[in-house]
């Protein structure tokens, strides 16, 4: 882009406003920023896209529906999950249920992801992400731990007894039914994670940022959309 006041093309990069580029000219010393192109999508259309996501629409879907490239849609829901701060939770709960739910990631490779309710609070607390291991539930436990947890519910699964407290941990079926409805709502709107569909996760990064998003959203906490 020539400068707008000599028209001269001999400028250099002088920084960001705003998240634009800023350039010098050489000739006049004029500072100036690049015009947004108009091809580009408003935020509005990326908050759409947003929400057809979490309505359970994988990224090529969105992409026809908006008329936009899907690797446009991966990116801004990409940056939305970059920029998502953590989950709310109160500091006393109830009671607590925990689960886990398995899913891929690239090449049929098996990732775990921990899920914490509030049975009460009817919202999702936290998530961890790895194997079905001790040390995936140690990781979930530690972001637990800090807050006044009455009760903790969970099935028979071994690992849970190596880091749940024995007062307040209850092993049960029965009493893992709001956890295993969450599970659910995971699966049905987002579309990597049904267990029979052409869209599958390529990494953990967006496993991550998907989850977490959905959750969020479920819970109200996005601001955009409240």
């Amino acid at each position: 882009m020539n400068c707008p006041r000599c028209k001269s093309s001999d400028h250099k990069k002088n920084g960001k406003v705003g998240g634009r580029q800023r350039y010098k000219c050489h000739d006049c010393g004029y500072n100036y920023t690049v015009e947004v192109k108009s091809t580009a999508s408003s935020i509005s259309v990326k908050r759409q896209a947003l929400q057809l996501y979490l309505e359970g629409l994988g990224f090529r879907s969105i992409g026809r529906v908006l008329g936009v490239s899907h690797v446009s849609v991966y990116k801004w829901i990409k940056k939305f999950g970059e920029e998502l701060e953590a989950l709310k939770s109160e500091n006393e709960i109830e009671i607590v249920e925990l689960d886990e739910m398995h899913t891929y990631i690239s090449n049929k490779k098996y990732c775990w992801i921990w899920i914490a309710v509030d049975r009460v609070g009817k919202k999702f607390i936290d998530c961890s992400f790895g194997s079905r291991g001790t040390e995936t539930g140690i990781q979930l436990w530690r972001k637990l731990e800090t807050k006044a947890v009455g009760q903790i519910m969970t099935d028979y699964w071994k690992a849970y007894a190596a880091f749940l407290p024995r007062k307040i941990h209850t092993r049960s079926k029965a009493e893992t039914y709001t956890v295993e409805g969450y599970n659910s709502i995971l699966r049905h709107f987002l579309t990597r994670l049904r267990r029979k569909s052409k869209c599958y996760t390529k990494s953990l990064e967006m496993l991550k940022y998907s989850v977490l998003l959905l959750m969020k959203h479920r819970n109200k906490e996005l601001a955009m959309f409240e």
